[in-house]
This record gives structure tokens, sequence and C-alpha cells, in this order.
């Protein structure tokens, strides 16, 4: 693109003059055949001599049974073993995976805010699409990331995982949920300079504060999740928490971004949450150990409460 921008050879001309003459000569037709053909009878041959179907059909099997049961999250240890069963829960009810499908659709959300001239003064609300968009992954699974469990919980807390393993990968678990959601709306960053600092500020929010905010109030719930059932149109296992937990999450940046650009100075309030964010991410293991002291004052209130079916 830069030799032919400052006229040092057109890779366009040159391009041109080729597919013109294979276009317009008959010569060049059969030039194509008999590449084409040349190309089709070396792979044929490289196939016939490497081509052994049963280790074809082993390693297919292996990599789908790896993939399946997420056996290569095992080289982590306990997290990655709770990590791997939180995985395969996921994909294996209905409930979860509605969830799932749920939060690739509100990736799209930004399309009904950002092209429109309504909302290009409005800080506030282009904060709360931010936040929602980079963290929607973390924001929908982890309102219930202990509850998700509440069929097995007993069985869990039974098992040979300490507190901290348990709390650290549901931690990296919506981290990387966080992450995801953040890379795949990256194309929003095409809608100017002021998008592209908003949802960096909002993923260090979300990575820095809203992790911890709903890691500790999961504690909280302890209204057991039907799995089986789809999530739409489903309220059960939802509680006032859930929407009391909304509060620290959408609605405090919403207003700080608010009351700081009644008086022009957005950019303080965009520093003062990028700012919680990184120490959130810096300190995240001295919170972690808060929400572990939590979990353990609550597992029992936990496991009572999931013993109970709606």
């Amino acid at each position: 693109a830069a030799l032919e921008y400052f006229n040092i050879y057109s890779l366009f001309a040159l391009s041109q003059q080729v597919f013109g003459f294979l276009i317009e000569n008959p010569i060049g037709w059969i030039i194509v055949l008999v590449f084409s053909g040349a190309a089709f009878l070396l792979n044929k041959g490289f196939f016939a001599q490497n081509y052994y179907p049963e280790n074809f059909d082993r390693k297919t099997i292996r990599k789908q049974a790896e993939t399946q049961n997420f056996t290569f999250m095992e080289r982590f240890g306990k997290i990655g073993e709770i990590i791997s069963l939180e995985m395969k829960l996921v994909l294996r009810h209905k409930r979860t995976k509605n969830v799932l499908y749920t939060a690739v659709l509100f990736l799209l959300y930004g399309l009904l805010f950002y092209p429109s001239d309504m909302y290009k003064e409005n800080d506030a609300m282009l904060m709360f699409v931010a936040i929602f968009v980079t963290g929607i992954g973390m924001i929908l699974f982890g309102q219930w990331i202990i509850n998700w469990e509440g069929s097995y919980f007993d069985f869990l807390m039974t098992r040979d995982i300490d507190t901290q393993s348990y709390i650290k990968a549901n931690y990296f678990l919506l981290l990387s949920l966080s992450i995801i959601s953040f890379i795949l709306t990256t194309p929003y960053f095409l809608f100017g300079r002021d998008i592209l600092i908003n949802h960096s500020v909002a993923f260090l929010y979300n990575a820095g504060v809203n992790i911890h905010v709903y890691l500790f109030g999961a504690t909280f719930n302890t209204k057991r999740l039907e799995l089986s059932k789809g999530s739409a149109m489903n309220m059960q296992g939802v509680s006032y928490k859930n929407f009391i937990i909304m509060i620290p999450l959408l609605v405090v940046p919403m207003g700080l971004i608010g009351i700081f650009s009644l008086f022009s100075a957005k950019h303080i309030a965009l520093i003062i949450l990028a700012v919680l964010g990184l120490a959130g991410i810096v300190f995240w293991k001295q919170l972690l150990e808060i929400t572990e002291k939590q979990f353990l004052r609550r597992k029992y209130a936990l496991c009572e409460g999931f013993r109970k079916k709606e």
C-alpha cells in the first residue's frame, strides 16, 4: 500500500496486466487449467502416500475428548479443575447455555447507542454502555457465580478443594470472561477516540472493582438455580440482591461521570475509575482474601439455601 501511495511501484498495474492477459486470451485459460490440474494431482499424490485414516481418526477423537472434558485445564492444578467443572456446567445445561447466547447477543448492544447523535453528549449513558458491553460475560455469569453450582454445592464442599482455590478459580473465570468481552468489542473503537477511552476505563473498572463486588456479593445469594430450565422469562433464583449489586456495578460509575460532566471535567471521573480499577487489579490477592473470609462465614448458609428447591 505504501509503495502504491508514494508511486514507487504499482502492484495494481501489474495485477491488471496479469489478470487482463488471463481473461482476454485463450492461452490464459489454458494456463489456469493446467496449473489447477497440476495442483490437484500433487495434493492427491501427497495424501495417497501419507494419509492413514486410523491415525487421523485417533487424533480427532483424542482432541474432541480433551476439548469436551477440558483436560487441558488440569495443568493448572485445583484451580484449573474447578474452572473445568464450571466450563462443563455452562455447556451442559440449558439455562447456562442460554445465558451464554444472550451474552454474545448483548455484545452488539453498543450499536444501539454509538451511531446515534442522541447519546453523543450523554457521557453517563456512554459509560454505562461501555461497562455493560466490555463486561457482559462477567455480568451475566457473575451474578450467579456460586448459585450455578447450587445443585451439587454440598458435593463440591466435600472435595479436597480449599476455599482459596475455589475463590481464585471463580475470579480467574470472571476475569477471562471480561477479557474476552473486551477483545470482542474492540471494533467499537472505530466510533472514535472517546469510545476507545471509555471502553479501556470500563474494562479496568470491571476487572478491578466489579469482579470483586460480584464475588463478595455472591455469598449473600442463597437461592438455588434450576439449570434444566431456560433463562428466558425465568425469574427462578432471582432476588432483590441481584439488583442491589447493580449499584456499584453501574450506578456508581454513571453517577461519577454524570457529576463531573456537569463541570466539564469528565476526564477526572475517568481517571478516578481507572485508578480504582488498577488498584483492584494490583491488590487482587488481598481483596480475594476478604472474599474468602466472607465465603467461610457464609458457607453453611449457602449449603442450607441450596438444598431448598423452589
